[in-house]
């Protein structure tokens, strides 16, 4: 009943401010009437505000709290005042505590960080145990105005330009701003006129803190001197460029589908011929792909290297991930990937399966009547036996592997080897080795060693074919 009679007041007293929240979430199509949400209060303006507001339109509401155990006891005083005013408004109250300035002392990320990292795990997590079908949080216009004059700062890409989202997807979880077009202005004059107490964090004056310094000393001095809207003109240009950022990921996307060969690699002609936008981002995508997001100076720079950096060199992504270019293609790799190293011995003579093939190993008595040019195929080679021997073992490649292509002199690297074949990263990797001794006798399906091969002199032959294991 006391819910009931709070949102009639509400719905006669600060409609302005209920307008524009419920246009806000119309238009970002954040929730449906009567959704259950589960509001992240801390206690503040803004979550008080967003907490009635929802409840002032009719949304079924669940209050989450989390204690960060700050501020000498400061922060224990906000959650009691959060759980009373849930229990006041007859709302299921979610509390808990955490000790985040410990946690930060072990971590090598900020307090800040570490903070928001404990604060949305907890929401998130919550969100799904109530089957809650959004998590709304107090984020406000002055908020995104400060986040993009920040990120302008600092340096950012197109997409950080976006700010914070209206709505975006955390796993399964859909998280809502309805503030996101209201003013902090705005949000204390609704609180006042209507009597809604809250609580202050004394830490947001502290200018220490880049944001706060921004909030109290800069956004206030381009007020003055410069634009008296400035903080409309950043929330138009948030808006402007997460539009816009759609649009080119969209085509991003397309471009970057139309680029890729079937095992995933670009196709670095195709993807010499796109527009820049289009490259930078389809590069930011295969970043995301491995979980990783790249900074703007590293994917520039990797554009430039796609396009005209040499075969058989590699270009340093950031966050693990390397670019290696052949030729024709380019290949996105992770530097924790490497080659299998573990060899498996082959019966002689024999079949073996390993790697997905199976290694026929006979022993013929004297060379074939037919010229051994003719008998040979890529997947069938004869060797000569006594150089041979019958210690043989198939392997990935190794660090430092070398061998003699027959027709050659000389020793030759065998990543060379494969430079010179055009073969991306991932084929090396993948390309088997019949060894013997700790010798590479055959590169499977291309060349073998020419200690190895059969000449004048040879008395008897080994013959290994190679078929895929499932024929």
């Amino acid at each position: 009943m006391l819910s009931l009679l709070w949102n009639r007041f509400m719905a006669s007293h600060m409609e302005p401010i209920l307008t524009q929240v419920r246009e806000t979430i119309e238009r970002h199509a954040m929730l449906e009437p009567g959704d259950l949400v589960l509001a992240a209060v801390s206690g503040g303006p803004d979550s008080v505000c967003l907490l009635h507001a929802l409840l002032a339109l009719g949304y079924r509401i669940e209050v989450a709290h989390l204690d960060h155990g700050t501020r000498d006891g400061e922060s224990s005083e906000d959650a009691v005042f959060v759980r009373e005013m849930a229990d006041r408004l007859s709302l299921p109250f979610h509390g808990v505590r955490c000790e985040v300035e410990s946690m930060a002392a072990e971590s090598k990320d900020s307090f800040e960080e570490v903070a928001r990292h404990a604060r949305y795990e907890f929401l998130l997590r919550t969100t799904c145990q109530r089957n809650c079908a959004a998590l709304a949080t107090g984020h406000h216009a002055d908020d995104q105005a400060e986040t993009v004059l920040m990120r302008l700062l600092r340096g950012t890409t197109p997409r950080g330009l976006g700010g914070i989202p209206p709505v975006r997807m955390e796993g399964s979880v859909r998280i809502v701003r309805p503030l996101i077009a209201c003013t902090r202005e705005d949000i204390l004059g609704y609180l006042t006129r209507a009597g809604i107490s809250w609580r202050t964090d004394r830490t947001n004056t502290d200018t220490r803190y880049p944001r706060n310094r921004i909030r109290h000393e800069l956004l206030p001095a381009l007020e003055r001197d410069y634009n008296p809207q400035v903080r409309a003109a950043l929330c138009r240009l948030a808006e402007v460029q997460r539009g816009e950022d759609e649009f080119v990921l969209r085509l991003a996307t397309e471009f970057l589908e139309a680029c890729l060969d079937e095992r995933g690699r670009l196709c670095r002609s195709d993807f010499s011929q796109g527009h820049v936008a289009l490259q930078r981002r389809a590069l930011v995508l295969l970043g995301w792909s491995y979980g990783v997001d790249l900074p703007f100076e590293r994917v520039d720079e990797a554009v430039r290297f796609v396009c005209g950096g040499g075969a058989g060199r590699a270009f340093d992504l950031g966050g693990g991930l390397l670019i290696r270019n052949t030729r024709r293609v380019a290949e996105l790799v992770s530097e924790t990937e490497t080659p299998g190293s573990e060899a498996v011995p082959l019966t002689v003579p024999g079949e073996t399966a390993a790697f997905g093939r199976r290694f026929c190993v006979r022993r013929l008595e004297r060379p074939p009547s037919e010229p051994v040019k003719n008998h040979c195929t890529p997947w069938r080679q004869l060797f000569d036996a006594d150089a041979l021997g019958v210690d043989l073992a198939v392997r990935h490649r190794l660090p430092g592997d070398r061998f003699t292509p027959l027709g050659m002199d000389g020793t030759r690297k065998l990543k060379d080897y494969f430079i010179d074949l055009g073969l991306a990263h991932s084929e090396r990797n993948e390309q088997v080795l019949l060894v013997t001794g700790g010798r590479i006798a055959w590169v499977v399906g291309r060349a073998i060693d020419a200690a190895f091969a059969v000449h004048a002199g040879t008395r008897d032959c080994i013959e290994v074919e190679v078929t895929d294991a499932a024929e």
